[in-house]
Protein backbone atom coordinates (compact mmCIF):
# COMPACT_ATOMS: atom_id res chain seq x y z
CA UNK A 1 0.00 0.00 0.00
CA UNK A 2 2.82 2.39 0.90
CA UNK A 3 4.64 1.67 -2.36
CA UNK A 4 1.49 2.41 -4.43
CA UNK A 5 0.97 5.72 -2.62
CA UNK A 6 4.60 6.65 -3.16
CA UNK A 7 4.34 5.78 -6.89
CA UNK A 8 1.12 7.83 -7.21
CA UNK A 9 2.67 10.80 -5.41
CA UNK A 10 5.76 10.56 -7.61
CA UNK A 11 3.55 10.45 -10.71
CA UNK A 12 1.63 13.59 -9.63
CA UNK A 13 4.91 15.43 -9.08
CA UNK A 14 6.24 14.50 -12.51
CA UNK A 15 6.43 17.10 -15.28
CA UNK A 16 4.15 15.04 -17.53
CA UNK A 17 1.27 15.77 -15.12
CA UNK A 18 2.26 19.08 -13.56
CA UNK A 19 2.92 21.02 -16.80
CA UNK A 20 -0.44 20.20 -18.50
CA UNK A 21 -2.25 20.86 -15.20
CA UNK A 22 -0.44 24.20 -14.90
CA UNK A 23 -1.56 25.19 -18.39
CA UNK A 24 -5.17 24.28 -17.58
CA UNK A 25 -5.13 26.35 -14.36
CA UNK A 26 -3.47 29.25 -16.18
CA UNK A 27 -6.09 29.09 -18.92
CA UNK A 28 -8.93 29.16 -16.38
CA UNK A 29 -7.33 32.08 -14.56
CA UNK A 30 -6.94 34.02 -17.82
CA UNK A 31 -10.58 33.32 -18.73
CA UNK A 32 -11.71 34.64 -15.34
CA UNK A 33 -9.78 37.84 -16.03
CA UNK A 34 -10.89 38.35 -19.64
CA UNK A 35 -14.62 37.64 -19.37
CA UNK A 36 -15.61 40.10 -16.55
CA UNK A 37 -13.46 42.84 -18.05
CA UNK A 38 -14.96 42.33 -21.52
CA UNK A 39 -18.51 42.08 -20.15
CA UNK A 40 -18.43 45.30 -18.12
CA UNK A 41 -16.74 47.16 -20.96
CA UNK A 42 -19.45 45.95 -23.35
CA UNK A 43 -22.20 46.87 -20.85
CA UNK A 44 -20.84 50.39 -20.37
CA UNK A 45 -20.48 50.80 -24.13
CA UNK A 46 -24.09 49.66 -24.71
CA UNK A 47 -25.49 52.15 -22.16
CA UNK A 48 -23.43 54.95 -23.73
CA UNK A 49 -24.59 53.97 -27.21
CA UNK A 50 -28.26 53.90 -26.17
CA UNK A 51 -27.89 57.27 -24.47
CA UNK A 52 -26.22 58.73 -27.57
CA UNK A 53 -28.99 57.21 -29.70
CA UNK A 54 -31.62 58.85 -27.48
CA UNK A 55 -29.83 62.20 -27.65
CA UNK A 56 -29.69 61.99 -31.44
CA UNK A 57 -33.36 61.04 -31.85
CA UNK A 58 -34.69 63.60 -29.35
CA UNK A 59 -32.38 66.24 -30.82
CA UNK A 60 -33.89 65.73 -34.28
CA UNK A 61 -37.45 65.72 -32.90
CA UNK A 62 -36.91 68.82 -30.78
CA UNK A 63 -35.57 70.75 -33.78
CA UNK A 64 -38.73 69.86 -35.72
CA UNK A 65 -41.01 70.87 -32.83
CA UNK A 66 -41.97 74.56 -32.63
CA UNK A 67 -42.00 75.48 -28.93
CA UNK A 68 -44.33 78.40 -29.57
CA UNK A 69 -47.04 76.02 -30.85
CA UNK A 70 -46.94 73.46 -28.05
CA UNK A 71 -49.98 74.91 -26.28
CA UNK A 72 -51.97 74.84 -29.53
CA UNK A 73 -50.90 71.23 -30.14
CA UNK A 74 -51.98 70.35 -26.60
CA UNK A 75 -55.41 71.89 -26.98
CA UNK A 76 -56.31 70.97 -30.58
CA UNK A 77 -53.86 68.14 -31.43
CA UNK A 78 -55.41 65.95 -34.16
CA UNK A 79 -57.66 68.78 -35.35
CA UNK A 80 -54.58 70.41 -36.80
CA UNK A 81 -53.22 69.09 -40.08
CA UNK A 82 -49.78 70.29 -39.02
CA UNK A 83 -50.04 68.22 -35.82
CA UNK A 84 -51.00 65.05 -37.69
CA UNK A 85 -48.15 65.51 -40.18
CA UNK A 86 -45.65 66.17 -37.40
CA UNK A 87 -46.77 63.09 -35.46
CA UNK A 88 -46.43 60.95 -38.55
CA UNK A 89 -42.87 62.21 -39.00
CA UNK A 90 -42.11 61.50 -35.35
CA UNK A 91 -43.48 57.95 -35.71
CA UNK A 92 -41.31 57.38 -38.79
CA UNK A 93 -38.26 58.65 -36.91
CA UNK A 94 -39.06 56.36 -33.95
CA UNK A 95 -39.55 53.38 -36.26
CA UNK A 96 -36.09 54.00 -37.74
CA UNK A 97 -34.68 53.27 -34.26
CA UNK A 98 -35.87 49.66 -33.61
CA UNK A 99 -34.35 49.58 -30.11
CA UNK A 100 -36.55 52.49 -28.93
CA UNK A 101 -39.37 51.13 -26.77
CA UNK A 102 -41.35 54.37 -26.29
CA UNK A 103 -41.24 57.91 -27.63
CA UNK A 104 -43.48 60.74 -26.30
CA UNK A 105 -43.71 64.50 -26.12
CA UNK A 106 -44.96 65.45 -22.62
CA UNK A 107 -45.49 68.63 -20.60
CA UNK A 108 -44.77 68.11 -16.91
CA UNK A 109 -46.67 69.88 -14.13
CA UNK A 110 -47.34 69.33 -10.45
CA UNK A 111 -50.44 67.30 -11.35
CA UNK A 112 -48.59 64.92 -13.66
CA UNK A 113 -47.73 64.97 -17.35
CA UNK A 114 -49.85 66.22 -20.25
CA UNK A 115 -49.59 64.10 -23.40
CA UNK A 116 -48.79 66.22 -26.48
CA UNK A 117 -47.53 63.51 -28.84
CA UNK A 118 -47.76 59.78 -28.26
CA UNK A 119 -45.74 57.62 -30.67
CA UNK A 120 -46.35 54.25 -29.01
CA UNK A 121 -47.25 51.17 -31.05
CA UNK A 122 -50.94 50.39 -31.01
CA UNK A 123 -50.31 46.95 -29.55
CA UNK A 124 -48.72 48.33 -26.37
CA UNK A 125 -50.35 49.96 -23.38
CA UNK A 126 -50.72 53.64 -24.31
CA UNK A 127 -49.41 56.34 -22.01
CA UNK A 128 -52.48 58.44 -22.75
CA UNK A 129 -54.39 60.21 -25.48
CA UNK A 130 -53.19 63.61 -26.80
CA UNK A 131 -54.21 66.36 -24.37
CA UNK A 132 -54.77 63.89 -21.51
CA UNK A 133 -53.25 64.41 -18.05
CA UNK A 134 -51.43 61.27 -16.92
CA UNK A 135 -50.33 60.60 -13.35
CA UNK A 136 -46.57 60.10 -13.06
CA UNK A 137 -45.29 56.70 -11.99
CA UNK A 138 -43.33 56.45 -8.74
CA UNK A 139 -39.81 56.09 -10.28
CA UNK A 140 -40.24 59.43 -12.11
CA UNK A 141 -41.79 61.47 -9.29
CA UNK A 142 -38.48 62.41 -7.67
CA UNK A 143 -37.40 64.03 -10.94
CA UNK A 144 -40.60 66.08 -11.32
CA UNK A 145 -39.01 69.30 -10.02
CA UNK A 146 -36.13 69.10 -12.48
CA UNK A 147 -38.48 68.24 -15.34
CA UNK A 148 -40.75 71.22 -14.56
CA UNK A 149 -37.63 73.39 -14.50
CA UNK A 150 -36.83 72.31 -18.07
CA UNK A 151 -33.74 70.27 -17.31
CA UNK A 152 -32.25 67.53 -19.49
CA UNK A 153 -32.37 64.21 -17.60
CA UNK A 154 -31.25 60.60 -18.12
CA UNK A 155 -32.95 58.06 -15.82
CA UNK A 156 -32.48 54.35 -15.17
CA UNK A 157 -35.85 53.59 -13.58
CA UNK A 158 -36.92 51.02 -11.09
CA UNK A 159 -39.96 48.84 -11.73
CA UNK A 160 -42.62 50.56 -13.89
CA UNK A 161 -45.72 49.36 -15.72
CA UNK A 162 -43.48 48.72 -18.71
CA UNK A 163 -40.61 47.11 -16.79
CA UNK A 164 -37.18 48.57 -16.05
CA UNK A 165 -36.32 51.39 -18.44
CA UNK A 166 -33.49 53.64 -19.55
CA UNK A 167 -35.27 56.97 -20.22
CA UNK A 168 -33.96 60.23 -21.66
CA UNK A 169 -35.78 63.60 -21.45
CA UNK A 170 -34.80 66.56 -23.68
CA UNK A 171 -36.53 69.92 -22.89
CA UNK A 172 -38.13 72.14 -25.52
CA UNK A 173 -38.46 75.92 -25.02
CA UNK A 174 -40.44 78.60 -26.82
CA UNK A 175 -39.00 81.67 -28.52
CA UNK A 176 -38.77 83.48 -25.18
CA UNK A 177 -36.82 80.68 -23.54
CA UNK A 178 -39.75 79.46 -21.46
CA UNK A 179 -40.10 75.72 -20.84
CA UNK A 180 -42.88 74.09 -22.85
CA UNK A 181 -42.40 70.33 -22.90
CA UNK A 182 -39.97 67.39 -23.03
CA UNK A 183 -39.22 64.97 -25.83
CA UNK A 184 -38.97 61.59 -24.10
CA UNK A 185 -37.39 58.36 -25.35
CA UNK A 186 -37.16 55.07 -23.42
CA UNK A 187 -35.34 51.78 -23.93
CA UNK A 188 -36.09 48.47 -22.20
CA UNK A 189 -33.36 47.50 -19.76
CA UNK A 190 -34.65 43.97 -20.11
CA UNK A 191 -33.65 44.00 -23.79
CA UNK A 192 -30.35 45.60 -22.84
CA UNK A 193 -29.66 42.89 -20.28
CA UNK A 194 -30.67 40.26 -22.83
CA UNK A 195 -27.98 41.59 -25.18
CA UNK A 196 -25.51 41.63 -22.29
CA UNK A 197 -26.31 37.98 -21.54
CA UNK A 198 -25.99 36.98 -25.22
CA UNK A 199 -22.65 38.79 -25.41
CA UNK A 200 -21.42 37.13 -22.21
CA UNK A 201 -22.53 33.67 -23.39
CA UNK A 202 -20.81 34.18 -26.74
CA UNK A 203 -17.68 35.49 -25.03
CA UNK A 204 -17.53 32.51 -22.65
CA UNK A 205 -17.98 30.08 -25.54
CA UNK A 206 -15.36 31.77 -27.69
CA UNK A 207 -12.78 32.18 -24.92
CA UNK A 208 -13.31 28.61 -23.71
CA UNK A 209 -12.82 27.17 -27.20
CA UNK A 210 -9.82 29.41 -27.84
CA UNK A 211 -8.18 28.44 -24.55
CA UNK A 212 -8.90 24.72 -25.17
CA UNK A 213 -7.28 24.91 -28.60
CA UNK A 214 -4.27 26.76 -27.20
CA UNK A 215 -3.99 24.29 -24.32
CA UNK A 216 -4.13 21.28 -26.63
CA UNK A 217 -1.43 22.78 -28.81
CA UNK A 218 0.67 23.73 -25.78
CA UNK A 219 0.29 20.31 -24.16
CA UNK A 220 1.17 18.61 -27.44
CA UNK A 221 4.25 20.81 -27.78
CA UNK A 222 5.22 20.24 -24.15
CA UNK A 223 5.03 16.48 -24.58
CA UNK A 224 7.07 16.62 -27.79
CA UNK A 225 9.66 19.25 -26.89
CA UNK A 226 10.01 18.85 -23.11
CA UNK A 227 8.69 15.58 -21.66
CA UNK A 228 10.16 13.26 -24.27
CA UNK A 229 13.67 14.82 -24.24
CA UNK A 230 13.69 14.90 -20.43
CA UNK A 231 12.42 11.31 -20.22
CA UNK A 232 15.11 10.20 -22.64
CA UNK A 233 17.74 11.98 -20.55
CA UNK A 234 16.31 10.60 -17.31
CA UNK A 235 16.25 7.00 -18.59
CA UNK A 236 19.76 7.41 -19.86
CA UNK A 237 20.99 8.72 -16.48
CA UNK A 238 19.28 5.86 -14.57
CA UNK A 239 21.30 3.37 -16.60
CA UNK A 240 24.61 5.03 -15.84
CA UNK A 241 27.28 2.97 -14.09
CA UNK A 242 30.54 4.24 -12.68
CA UNK A 243 32.45 1.05 -11.75
CA UNK A 244 35.14 1.31 -14.39
CA UNK A 245 36.66 3.82 -16.78
CA UNK A 246 34.91 2.06 -19.65
CA UNK A 247 31.55 2.37 -17.84
CA UNK A 248 31.96 6.14 -17.61
CA UNK A 249 32.86 6.26 -21.31
CA UNK A 250 29.73 4.30 -22.16
CA UNK A 251 27.76 6.81 -20.07
CA UNK A 252 29.09 9.66 -22.19
CA UNK A 253 28.55 7.65 -25.36
CA UNK A 254 24.97 6.83 -24.39
CA UNK A 255 24.24 10.52 -23.71
CA UNK A 256 25.77 11.55 -27.04
CA UNK A 257 23.69 8.92 -28.87
CA UNK A 258 20.53 10.76 -27.72
CA UNK A 259 21.57 13.60 -30.06
CA UNK A 260 18.94 15.98 -28.66
CA UNK A 261 18.62 19.08 -30.89
CA UNK A 262 15.80 21.20 -29.54
CA UNK A 263 17.61 24.51 -30.18
CA UNK A 264 16.37 25.93 -26.89
CA UNK A 265 17.02 25.61 -23.17
CA UNK A 266 16.32 21.85 -23.32
CA UNK A 267 19.37 21.55 -25.51
CA UNK A 268 21.31 23.51 -22.88
CA UNK A 269 19.91 21.14 -20.24
CA UNK A 270 21.11 18.27 -22.40
CA UNK A 271 24.68 19.53 -21.96
CA UNK A 272 24.54 21.28 -18.57
CA UNK A 273 21.61 19.59 -16.70
CA UNK A 274 19.93 22.95 -15.95
CA UNK A 275 16.21 22.17 -15.94
CA UNK A 276 15.18 25.49 -14.31
CA UNK A 277 16.09 27.54 -17.39
CA UNK A 278 13.95 25.41 -19.72
CA UNK A 279 10.93 25.47 -17.46
CA UNK A 280 11.14 29.29 -17.16
CA UNK A 281 11.21 29.68 -20.95
CA UNK A 282 8.06 27.68 -21.43
CA UNK A 283 6.32 29.63 -18.70
CA UNK A 284 7.18 32.93 -20.45
CA UNK A 285 6.04 31.51 -23.82
CA UNK A 286 2.66 30.63 -22.36
CA UNK A 287 2.35 34.06 -20.73
CA UNK A 288 3.10 35.77 -24.07
CA UNK A 289 0.39 33.73 -25.80
CA UNK A 290 -2.10 34.69 -23.11
CA UNK A 291 -1.22 38.38 -23.59
CA UNK A 292 -1.75 38.07 -27.37
CA UNK A 293 -5.15 36.44 -26.79
CA UNK A 294 -6.20 39.29 -24.50
CA UNK A 295 -5.11 41.88 -27.08
CA UNK A 296 -7.12 40.10 -29.81
CA UNK A 297 -10.24 40.17 -27.62
CA UNK A 298 -9.84 43.93 -27.00
CA UNK A 299 -9.43 44.58 -30.74
CA UNK A 300 -12.63 42.66 -31.50
CA UNK A 301 -14.54 44.61 -28.84
CA UNK A 302 -13.27 47.88 -30.42
CA UNK A 303 -14.50 46.66 -33.83
CA UNK A 304 -18.01 45.99 -32.37
CA UNK A 305 -18.16 49.56 -30.89
CA UNK A 306 -16.96 51.05 -34.23
CA UNK A 307 -19.83 49.43 -36.18
CA UNK A 308 -22.30 51.00 -33.78
CA UNK A 309 -21.32 54.44 -35.18
CA UNK A 310 -21.88 53.68 -38.90
CA UNK A 311 -25.03 54.19 -40.98
CA UNK A 312 -26.07 50.76 -42.30
CA UNK A 313 -27.12 52.02 -45.75
CA UNK A 314 -24.34 54.46 -46.67
CA UNK A 315 -21.52 53.43 -44.29
CA UNK A 316 -20.97 57.08 -43.30
CA UNK A 317 -21.38 58.20 -39.68
CA UNK A 318 -24.78 57.84 -37.99
CA UNK A 319 -26.44 60.27 -35.52
CA UNK A 320 -24.58 58.67 -32.59
CA UNK A 321 -21.24 59.29 -34.32
CA UNK A 322 -22.25 62.89 -35.09
CA UNK A 323 -23.22 63.54 -31.47
CA UNK A 324 -19.87 62.14 -30.36
CA UNK A 325 -18.06 64.64 -32.61
CA UNK A 326 -20.39 67.44 -31.41
CA UNK A 327 -19.18 66.78 -27.86
CA UNK A 328 -15.58 67.23 -29.01
CA UNK A 329 -16.41 70.47 -30.84
CA UNK A 330 -18.31 71.83 -27.84
CA UNK A 331 -15.24 71.21 -25.67
CA UNK A 332 -13.13 73.09 -28.22
CA UNK A 333 -15.61 75.98 -28.06
CA UNK A 334 -15.43 76.02 -24.27
CA UNK A 335 -11.63 76.12 -24.47
CA UNK A 336 -11.64 78.89 -27.12
CA UNK A 337 -9.81 76.80 -29.72
CA UNK A 338 -12.67 75.95 -32.09
CA UNK A 339 -12.32 76.43 -35.85
CA UNK A 340 -14.84 74.61 -38.01
CA UNK A 341 -17.81 74.90 -40.35
CA UNK A 342 -20.92 72.76 -40.75
CA UNK A 343 -22.53 71.84 -44.06
CA UNK A 344 -26.19 70.72 -44.04
CA UNK A 345 -27.35 68.65 -47.02
CA UNK A 346 -31.04 67.79 -47.56
CA UNK A 347 -31.86 65.50 -50.49
CA UNK A 348 -34.42 66.70 -53.04
CA UNK A 349 -36.98 64.42 -54.75
CA UNK A 350 -36.41 61.42 -52.43
CA UNK A 351 -40.13 61.14 -51.69
CA UNK A 352 -40.85 61.27 -55.42
CA UNK A 353 -38.43 58.40 -56.10
CA UNK A 354 -39.76 56.32 -53.19
CA UNK A 355 -43.43 56.87 -54.07
CA UNK A 356 -42.97 56.36 -57.81
CA UNK A 357 -40.33 53.64 -58.10
CA UNK A 358 -40.18 52.07 -54.66
CA UNK A 359 -37.78 52.16 -51.71
CA UNK A 360 -35.23 49.97 -53.49
CA UNK A 361 -34.53 52.79 -55.93
CA UNK A 362 -34.96 55.29 -53.09
CA UNK A 363 -32.07 53.63 -51.24
CA UNK A 364 -30.04 53.73 -54.46
CA UNK A 365 -30.83 57.44 -54.76
CA UNK A 366 -29.68 58.08 -51.17
CA UNK A 367 -26.40 56.22 -51.75
CA UNK A 368 -25.80 58.08 -55.01
CA UNK A 369 -26.28 61.44 -53.33
CA UNK A 370 -24.04 60.31 -50.45
CA UNK A 371 -21.30 59.38 -52.94
CA UNK A 372 -21.37 62.90 -54.37
CA UNK A 373 -21.09 64.41 -50.87
CA UNK A 374 -18.19 62.12 -49.94
CA UNK A 375 -16.40 62.77 -53.24
CA UNK A 376 -16.40 66.52 -52.59
CA UNK A 377 -15.55 66.33 -48.87
CA UNK A 378 -12.94 63.58 -49.01
CA UNK A 379 -11.07 64.79 -45.94
CA UNK A 380 -14.06 65.56 -43.71
CA UNK A 381 -16.40 63.32 -41.69
CA UNK A 382 -19.85 62.86 -43.26
CA UNK A 383 -22.88 61.85 -41.19
CA UNK A 384 -26.38 60.71 -42.14
CA UNK A 385 -28.53 62.23 -39.39
CA UNK A 386 -31.95 61.56 -40.93
CA UNK A 387 -33.62 59.73 -43.79
CA UNK A 388 -32.69 62.43 -46.29
CA UNK A 389 -30.38 64.63 -44.21
CA UNK A 390 -26.59 64.65 -44.12
CA UNK A 391 -24.16 66.77 -42.11
CA UNK A 392 -20.49 67.43 -42.93
CA UNK A 393 -18.08 68.92 -40.36
CA UNK A 394 -15.27 70.90 -42.00
CA UNK A 395 -11.95 71.35 -40.26
CA UNK A 396 -8.33 71.80 -41.27
CA UNK A 397 -7.82 71.66 -45.08
CA UNK A 398 -11.50 71.41 -46.06
CA UNK A 399 -12.29 74.29 -43.72
CA UNK A 400 -9.67 76.46 -45.41
CA UNK A 401 -11.18 75.69 -48.84
CA UNK A 402 -14.80 75.66 -47.66
CA UNK A 403 -16.06 78.20 -50.21
CA UNK A 404 -14.52 76.26 -53.08
CA UNK A 405 -16.00 73.02 -51.78
CA UNK A 406 -19.43 74.65 -51.49
CA UNK A 407 -19.26 75.73 -55.13
CA UNK A 408 -18.13 72.26 -56.16
CA UNK A 409 -20.91 70.39 -54.37
CA UNK A 410 -23.62 72.66 -55.72
CA UNK A 411 -22.25 72.27 -59.23
CA UNK A 412 -22.00 68.48 -58.80
CA UNK A 413 -25.67 68.15 -57.79
CA UNK A 414 -26.74 70.56 -60.51
CA UNK A 415 -24.92 68.48 -63.13
CA UNK A 416 -26.32 65.19 -61.80
CA UNK A 417 -29.87 66.54 -61.68
CA UNK A 418 -29.64 67.88 -65.23
CA UNK A 419 -28.55 64.63 -66.94
CA UNK A 420 -31.04 64.02 -69.73
CA UNK A 421 -30.13 60.38 -70.38
CA UNK A 422 -30.20 59.33 -66.70
CA UNK A 423 -33.02 57.45 -64.96
CA UNK A 424 -35.13 59.52 -62.51
CA UNK A 425 -33.47 57.80 -59.53
CA UNK A 426 -30.06 58.67 -60.97
CA UNK A 427 -30.76 62.41 -61.22
CA UNK A 428 -29.27 63.18 -57.84
CA UNK A 429 -30.24 66.50 -56.26
CA UNK A 430 -29.85 68.12 -52.86
CA UNK A 431 -30.13 71.50 -51.16
CA UNK A 432 -26.98 72.60 -49.34
CA UNK A 433 -26.27 75.18 -46.66
CA UNK A 434 -23.09 76.06 -44.77
CA UNK A 435 -22.34 78.04 -41.62
CA UNK A 436 -19.03 78.80 -39.91
CA UNK A 437 -18.27 78.90 -36.21
CA UNK A 438 -18.16 82.46 -34.88
CA UNK A 439 -16.68 83.74 -31.65
CA UNK A 440 -20.16 84.59 -30.33
CA UNK A 441 -21.34 80.98 -30.68
CA UNK A 442 -21.68 79.09 -27.42
CA UNK A 443 -22.40 75.65 -28.88
CA UNK A 444 -22.37 73.61 -32.08
CA UNK A 445 -26.16 73.76 -32.15
CA UNK A 446 -26.07 77.48 -33.00
CA UNK A 447 -23.82 76.84 -36.00
CA UNK A 448 -26.00 73.91 -37.04
CA UNK A 449 -29.14 76.01 -36.97
CA UNK A 450 -27.56 78.68 -39.20
CA UNK A 451 -26.45 76.05 -41.69
CA UNK A 452 -29.93 74.51 -41.62
CA UNK A 453 -31.49 77.92 -42.29
CA UNK A 454 -29.29 78.52 -45.34
CA UNK A 455 -30.07 75.01 -46.60
CA UNK A 456 -33.79 75.59 -46.13
CA UNK A 457 -33.63 78.83 -48.13
CA UNK A 458 -31.93 76.96 -50.98
CA UNK A 459 -34.57 74.24 -50.78
CA UNK A 460 -37.34 76.83 -51.17
CA UNK A 461 -35.62 78.11 -54.31
CA UNK A 462 -35.44 74.54 -55.62
CA UNK A 463 -39.15 74.01 -54.96
CA UNK A 464 -40.07 77.27 -56.68
CA UNK A 465 -38.14 76.18 -59.74
CA UNK A 466 -38.97 72.46 -59.93
CA UNK A 467 -42.08 72.00 -57.80
CA UNK A 468 -42.78 71.07 -54.18
CA UNK A 469 -43.23 67.30 -54.54
CA UNK A 470 -40.15 65.74 -52.99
Amino acid sequence: MGERFYAFRKKCRSLSVRLPLGYVISGLFIMLLIIPFSYFRFQRSMVQDYTSMAQGLTGLMSRMLDGDKVQEYLEKNTELEEYVKLRRQFCEMKDSYPDVLFAHVLRFSEDGSYVIFNMQDSGKKAVGAPGELVKMEMPYQKYLGDLMAGKEITVKTGKTADGYLLAYFRPVFDGKGKYQCHVCVAFSLKELRSKHFSFLLGMITYVTLAILVVLLIDISLVRKRVIRPLAAMSNCVRNFTYDTEQDRFRNVQAMEELNLQTHDEIEELYYEFMSVMKESLYYMTNLSKAKNNLQEQEEKIDQISETAYKDSLTSVGNPAAFNKLVDVLNRDIAENKASFAIVMVDLNNLKYVNDTFGHKYGDSYIKGCCNIICSIYKRSPVFRVGGDEFVVVLRNEDYMSRLLRMTQIKEAFKTAHGKQDAQPWEKYSASVGMAEYEDADESVDQVLKRADKVMYENKLKFKEKYGSYR
